[in-house]
């Protein structure tokens, strides 16, 4: 039986609503001081190639330049980006070697952005051209242009060996017997393209310098408190001496996770000037850092005529870019979601991360889940098609499911499956579809789907060499009975704040409105690593609702005093603390605050605090049944009804986990039919870096979508919830491409899904 909320499961306003629609809220784009200079940074023009000469001297002595710094001037210690143990250490704060188009070679501060952006032109540099490779295959070939000679990776310095960062290896049973035993094997190459992060919020960073030596940092990111870790490094400076602020995010899709290179470049500006520095960089300085990363990925099953995996085997290529943010990190991540999606007694997945001469890739929604999604549930059709078999009940045959192993990011973070709506999110999404159409509809109409998942969060029982993950969490009840929240959670419009303080209000029996969730920074809130994994709800909020219950204990020994009471015989709701089984006997939890506070007790204040790391990673399921139209003349397409499912655990926000659907929706159909950031393969530069060329879908393109969710508690998770961002996108691609076969009878394997690449499908159908 389910437990009965008060608060849990009800539709609030966002907490920052108001200032939002009003227009008051302040993100860093809004931050602006007195004698604040502004940043611009040189990029090479080159994809491969070596400062030979710089000469700054004319930029100096533009009016308004008040500092320039080139390669010359930045610490000489490799530059931290994250919190990814397998952070691949290649980069300085400025390089005197380009690796691709859009490099840092230097930079300046003026008191004007046209001051600054003349001085940037000024900057006299003479380069030496190097050879390049675009492409992740060819630059694992022998002879290919060498674009790092060694790396730190870990504590240790290693020769890059044909571009290779890192390699990702799991094996489970005998694949070779495996094939053996199938009666049909189905091999398939897919391609997955960049994509670009492209939230609203432009990537504004504003350092202030203190007279006392430390570093106020204003930055759009994902953690505060990992922004301070990795500044700290890449400066050379002490941790205490650097403050970062929470600031509300207009978006980030992954692009805040790990630290951009162009903060430290901001912070080592202001402490040469002395002054506020401001950055503010316009789309194509967003586009050199930070996609989602590019992969090749080939894909081998093996099964018997009822359907009965007996095989799979993968080998993923990883286009990282010039620089490793992540090192083999995605590349893990994909490989361990690979690995979770069937039972199959023989499986093989090798993964290569390789470095390549364009623009580094980072995290972005789903890390990894979306190229693996794609392949996978693209590759489950095919066999289906070929063994006769309804794609649904291959899927129900072969799925992973509760007391199954699941694999959340990578082969060391690991937990048991212990909630899983699967099956009912496979037969009701069919059911609202109308899937026993999809035999019946007309050429150019097609009904497909798919399934998927994400990690919630990426704890596990041993705690991973590979990433970390814990937060801390303050609860303080005022004196009138209301409370504040501190925590380090960054809220990139997702409504974080509104989930964790309505976990706050249900664990201490008072209303939703009474909860504040103020900004904070890294002097203040206790630490709370990057906001990543779909961790919010389900890692944060456990820590939130266990320093609720600190507090909730503080609350009730008092009660306790008033009403001459043992505290186990009371309890709390509907703001007030009752004897059980005697609700008239009851005190407001204001009235225990006030006689907490009053002259005659002086008890202190009410609050709890605790910082833990998760345990465990459950899986959160979506599910997508997508309908198309397709031009058989043309090869237009049309998405012309969606039905998203998804298994959260108990659903804390409504509003909240409907709009995740609805977004990843959005973001999947653009990553499935036009996203693609694209890099001339013969010079290396960026083609679409602008809105007006890099194609994101708009409202009008969106279909009706209806949307449920599965009936499951998840034991581990905070009032039985788990998380949902990233499983909310992940599958889309997938059901979209089975779609659009359903609908013409030409499977296509490589993202975008263009009207040119069904004419060539069809024309080879034909």
């Amino acid at each position: 039986m389910k437990e009965k909320f008060y608060v849990i499961g009800k539709r609030y306003p966002r907490k920052e609503a108001v200032m939002k629609a009003t227009g008051a809220l302040k993100y860093t784009s809004d931050i602006y001081l007195p004698r604040m200079l502004y940043a611009r940074i040189l990029r090479s023009p080159y994809p491969h190639a070596r400062v030979k000469k710089i000469n700054t001297s004319e930029a100096e002595r533009l009016p308004g330049v008040k500092a320039v710094i080139t390669y010359k001037d930045v610490p000489k210690i490799p530059c931290v980006k994250g919190y990814f143990k397998t952070e691949a250490l290649d980069s300085y704060i400025l390089e005197e070697k380009a690796r691709h188009v859009g490099d840092r070679i230097a930079a300046v501060a003026a008191t004007s952005l046209d001051a600054a952006q003349k001085a940037i032109e000024l900057i006299d540099v003479q380069y030496e051209e190097l050879p390049a490779v675009f492409d992740p295959i060819e630059a694992m070939e022998p002879g290919a242009p060498r674009i790092h000679e060694t790396i730190l990776l870990g504590n240790e310095r290693v020769e890059v060996k044909n571009n290779i960062i890192g390699t990702v290896k799991m094996a489970d049973g005998d694949v070779e017997k495996g094939f053996r035993d199938a009666d049909l094997i189905v091999e398939e190459e897919y391609k997955t393209p960049r994509q670009l992060n492209f939230p609203l919020e432009p990537r504004d960073t504003v350092c202030v310098p203190e007279p006392d030596g430390r570093l106020n940092v204003w930055a759009t990111t994902q953690s505060i408190h990992n922004l301070r870790h990795s500044l700290s490094l890449s400066l050379g400076m002490p941790l205490y001496k650097i403050n970062v602020h929470q600031t509300m995010l207009g978006g980030s899709f992954g692009q805040g996770i790990s630290m951009n290179i162009d903060t430290p470049i901001c912070a080592l500006l202001a402490l040469k000037t002395g002054l506020p520095v401001k950055w503010e960089p316009g789309r194509e300085d967003v586009a050199y850092e930070n996609h989602r990363h590019l992969f090749i990925i080939r894909l081998k099953m093996g099964v018997k005529r009822d359907g009965t995996l007996t095989a799979q085997e993968m080998i993923a290529f990883d286009d990282n870019g010039a620089y490793a943010i992540s090192g083999y990190g995605i590349c893990a991540i994909m490989c361990g979601f690979s690995f979770s999606f069937y039972r199959c007694p023989n499986k093989k997945v090798d993964g290569f991360s390789v470095y390549t001469n364009t623009p580094p890739a980072s995290a972005m929604r789903g890390a990894g889940g979306p190229q693996a999604h794609f392949a996978i549930e693209s590759h489950m059709d095919t066999v289906a098609e070929e063994l006769g078999m309804d794609p649904l009940e291959l899927r129900l045959k072969n799925y992973t499911r509760e007391g199954d192993l699941f694999y959340g990011q990578g082969p060391t973070i690991s937990s048991v499956i212990r909630s899983c709506g699967v099956e009912y999110l496979i037969r009701k999404g069919a059911e609202l579809i109308g899937w026993e159409r999809r035999k019946r509809l007309p050429r150019g109409r097609g009904i497909g789907m798919a399934w998927g998942f994400h990690t919630s969060g990426c704890g596990s029982p041993t705690p991973s060499k590979f990433m970390q993950d814990y937060s801390g969490a303050i609860v303080k009840v005022n004196e009138d009975g209301t409370a504040n929240l501190i925590v380090a959670l960054a809220d990139p419009g997702t409504g974080n704040q509104q989930v964790l303080a309505q976990i706050v209000a249900e664990e201490l029996g008072i209303k939703y409105e009474d909860v504040t969730v103020p900004d904070s920074n890294t002097d203040v809130a206790p630490y709370n690593c990057m906001q990543h994994g779909s961790r919010s709800t389900y890692v944060v909020g456990g820590v939130v609702k266990a320093a609720a219950a600190e507090a909730k204990k503080t609350l009730l020994k008092w009660a306790a005093r008033m009403l001459e009471a043992s505290v186990d015989d009371l309890e709390v709701k509907d703001q007030k603390v009752c004897v059980k089984g005697s609700p008239q006997k009851a005190v407001t939890v204001a009235e225990v605050a006030t006689y907490a506070d009053s002259k005659t007790q002086q008890l202190g204040t009410i609050m709890g605090c605790y910082s833990g790391r998760a345990l465990a990673c459950p899986p959160h399921f979506a599910a997508y049944f997508i309908e198309v139209g397709v031009d058989m003349e043309t090869g237009e397409i049309r998405v012309a009804n969606a039905v998203g499912g998804a298994d959260v655990g108990v659903v804390i926000s409504p509003d909240g986990a409907e709009a995740q659907i609805g977004g990843g929706l959005h973001m999947g159909l653009g990553y499935a039919l036009t996203e693609k950031f694209l890099i001339d393969k013969a010079t290396g530069k960026v083609l679409n870096p602008f809105p007006v060329d890099y194609k994101i879908l708009t409202a009008a393109d969106m279909p009706d979508l209806e949307i449920f969710f599965a009936d499951t508690v998840e034991p581990t998770g905070p009032f039985g919830a788990k998380g949902l961002g990233e499983a909310a996108i992940n599958p889309v691609a997938a059901a979209v491409a089975n779609a659009i076969y359903n609908a013409t009878g030409g499977r296509i394997k490589e993202l975008p899904i263009t009207p040119e690449k069904i004419l060539a499908a069809l024309k080879k159908e034909r």
